[in-house]
């Protein structure tokens, strides 16, 4: 059930309880107000009644002073006088007045209770003409708790009327914040990450809608990132497997070849008994196989770094250099790496970094000289330094994903990142600060290392 209706019927509830109590109150009043009238209007009949029989001797009419005294009642509103002949039989009676507004059936029914009567008998010598009977009717008296009960009735419904109105409205203007916070929410879980909701209202809902503003805003920023770097992911792995491709064909398909050719030359040599030629043709094979197995180990290195970061950042740089001098033995490769171990994670994003860094140098800069450097500039600190020599920063790396990928690595361990031309304009300078604890968990970076390693 919706708050707003849950709140009006639990209003409504106490409401009616409210009327409830109102009408059995009025109910008890009513009955005592009626006991009382009746009491009163007997005593009254009685005395009247009393008064008109002591007359009667003095009346030359008797019967016509018992009309009289009986049609003195005409018009009461509370008692009826009636003149009973000795048989039983009615003479006269007198009338009542009717009630304004006659009560229900079953107000009268809860209301009359018992019905006081008064018999009256004749002196002596005129008991032959009957006696008198003096009845209290409550009809009047009940038409008054009937129209006040109703009166009562009509402004209190009024009132409930009104004040559930107002509570509506009330409701419908305070709870629409949070009915338009509920379908924020639903469009959230539906993956629509651009719900907001108006910051108004009460200043407690209030830090409820900022707060979901916030987690809005920061799962839109997660998604815009993992967006990102999922295309960074296709893109970097669509340059490995490039890469990876043109090695395997440069690098290991002619030496394949020549191997292959040198082992279907054997057999024809041993036929013709050159044993010098096949020697040298077994050697020719072996230095093929250990040149390929040479690029095969960097073309691992590449695609498992986690094992060499297993060995430390000294080592895993050292591999780095190796494999690029091979390929690039023009440049000069400068690496000053500290020889002491670091959290994991911390290591894997410097050699991260380091890799990326000397990759988009290679490639975009044309340097004659690299240079990697990483080591704490405070106890807390470690700084990552790739620089080179070569053309400096061109539109082309501004817009690729190599930098936004280490600026969310470096982020990612509240670090910073910053690039920039060199002092003498001549190449780029990549600097990366990398907080690092001061007590590391000796356990914990081994028990990662291992799983990284796996």
């Amino acid at each position: 059930m919706p708050l707003r209706r849950r709140l009006l019927v639990l209003i409504s509830l106490v409401l009616a309880a409210c009327l409830l109590i109102g009408g059995v109150l009025t109910y008890w009043t009513g009955l005592r107000k009626i006991e009382l009238e009746m009491s009163s209007a007997i005593e009254v009949g009685d005395s009247a009644i009393g008064d008109a029989l002591s007359a009667i001797s003095t009346s030359g009419d008797p019967a016509a002073q018992l009309r009289r005294t009986v049609r003195s009642f005409d018009g009461d509103r509370h008692v009826i006088a009636s003149w009973i002949a000795p048989d039983g039989s009615l003479k006269d009676i007198s009338r009542l007045r009717k009630p304004a507004d006659p009560p229900p059936g079953w107000l009268y029914w809860l209301l009359a209770g018992k019905i006081l009567t008064h018999e009256f008998t004749l002196p002596a010598p005129y008991q032959k003409f009957g006696r008198i009977e003096v009845v209290a009717d409550p009809h009047n008296e009940i038409g008054e708790v009937w129209e006040d009960l109703k009166l009562k009735l009509i402004i209190i419904s009024s009132f409930c009327g009104v004040v559930l109105a107002l509570i509506y409205a009330s409701l419908g203007h305070a709870l629409k914040p949070l009915e338009d916070l509920s379908s924020a929410l639903n469009r959230v879980g539906e993956g629509d990450y651009t719900a907001h909701v108006a910051e108004q209202g009460p200043e407690d809902l209030n830090l409820i809608y900022r707060a979901f503003n916030r987690m809005a805003g920061q799962l839109r920023s997660a998604e815009e990132q993992n967006q990102r770097l999922n295309e960074q992911l296709s893109t970097v792995q669509e340059e490995e497997r490039s890469e990876i491709a043109r090695d395997l064909h440069d690098e290991i398909g002619p030496f394949l070849f020549a191997a292959d050719v040198d082992a279907q030359s054997i057999p024809i040599l041993l036929s013709r008994g050159s044993n010098e030629d096949v020697e040298s043709r077994a050697k020719a094979i072996r230095q093929s196989v250990q040149h390929m197995q040479l690029h095969l180990r960097g073309i691992l290195s590449r695609l498992r770094p986690a094992m060499l970061i297993d060995q430390g950042l000294t080592h895993a740089v050292e591999h780095l250099v190796a494999f690029w001098r091979s390929r690039r033995p023009s440049i000069t490769f400068d690496a000053d790496i500290e020889d002491a171990r670091f959290p994991a994670r911390v290591e894997e994003t410097a050699f991260r970094i380091l890799q990326e860094g000397t990759s988009n140098a290679v490639r975009h800069g044309n340097p004659t000289t690299i240079g990697l450097t990483a080591r704490r500039i405070a106890p807390g600190i470690l700084r990552v330094v790739v620089s080179d020599d070569g053309s400096g920063i061109g539109e082309t790396a501004k817009r690729g994903f190599g930098l936004a990928g280490m600026k969310e690595r470096v982020a990612a361990l509240n670090g910073e990142l910053h690039v920039a031309s060199q002092e003498n304009e001549k190449g780029v300078r990549l600097i990366a600060d990398i907080p690092v604890p001061a007590e590391p968990n000796k356990k914990t970076d081994e028990t990662t290392r291992t799983t990284s390693a796996a």
